[in-house]
């Protein structure tokens, strides 16, 4: 294979991943992948591989090469079509498959391989906690205020937790979803009795009692790879007609139930109804820097 092509093959995977990073952020499905707060990074990644790209196609021939590296050793391309073939497939795949893949958000199958966080119960919380990893569900060892040094949900966010405390309809939106599962799942028996509406995916896990079964969304704290899913147990006549991975929205009552040795909200349905997908399937976590109580 001549250098000239090799040139050409590491122009166009070039241009690939920049086409990729740009339509992943025009389109806005670079929330499939990463949290909001990651993106300044693809920012300087995006101008990066535009600069770079800038330079491979400005490096012309391989005499030209010589005469502008001025490094004193030779560089050389390999001749061989199947190890060239080889490698840069390694690189043409990923461009591909993000073509192709980039609107794939995940689902219950991901969700039994991961724990459910009902609380606080979280690594992005340091919580102490075990994890049964045969059934996918995390428990706290302590409570917040027994555990030296734990910061609770409360202190998390401290303005959303008096906006629960002080209304008698809960709404949980994209902004609020992951902070008003923590601050639920903390202290249940504060909000019993009161209004809530919320969307989310059936999740259906053997541990649960079969009356009852999870809504839930997948919280991102960085990346797509951190990704666990938080939600609330519910029940009611209705709710076993949707089958697994179907998105609901629901209004229902809070309530709490015993599940082994914790307390954790429980929401007693009203309505519900099926909806499509949202175009933003993931919530993302978002501290109250400003205001945490510690």
């Amino acid at each position: 294979m001549k250098a000239n092509l090799h040139i050409f093959i590491r122009n166009v995977i070039l241009t690939g991943f920049s086409l990729l990073l740009f339509k992943l952020v025009v389109s806005g499905q670079i929330l499939n992948f990463v949290s909001p707060k990651m993106l300044p990074y693809f920012y300087f990644a995006l101008v990066s591989l535009i600069v770079l790209c800038y330079v491979q196609f400005s490096r012309g021939t391989e005499e030209d090469q010589d005469i502008h590296c001025d490094c004193n050793h030779e560089h050389s391309y390999s001749k061989s079509y199947i190890k060239s073939l080889l490698l840069y497939s390694v690189f043409v795949l990923p461009v591909l498959t993000g073509f192709l893949f980039a609107d794939h958000t995940l689902g219950s199958s991901i969700a039994a391989k991961k724990s459910v966080a009902f609380s606080s119960q979280s690594n992005e919380t340091n919580n102490a906690m075990n994890v049964d990893k045969e059934k996918g569900i995390t428990e706290e060892n302590a409570s917040p205020e027994a555990a030296s040094g734990i910061i609770t949900p409360k202190e998390m966010y401290p303005k959303r937790f008096k906006e629960m405390k002080e209304s008698q309809t809960i709404n949980l939106t994209d902004e609020n979803y992951i902070s008003s599962i923590y601050i639920l799942g903390d202290n249940p028996s504060l909000f019993l009795d009161k209004q809530i509406s919320m969307i989310g995916f059936v999740y259906r896990d053997t541990v649960l009692d079969e009356e009852r079964l999870l809504i839930g969304r997948f919280g991102v704290s960085c990346c797509v790879a951190d990704a666990g899913i938080n939600g609330l147990m519910v029940e009611g006549q209705n709710i076993h007609q949707f089958e697994t991975d179907t998105w609901v929205k629901l209004s229902g009552v809070l309530t709490e139930t015993q599940f082994k040795e914790w307390t954790l909200p429980l929401v007693s349905i009203t309505s519900v109804e099926r909806i499509e997908q949202p175009e933003q399937a993931y919530v993302y976590d978002r501290i109250d820097y400003e205001n945490l109580q510690y």
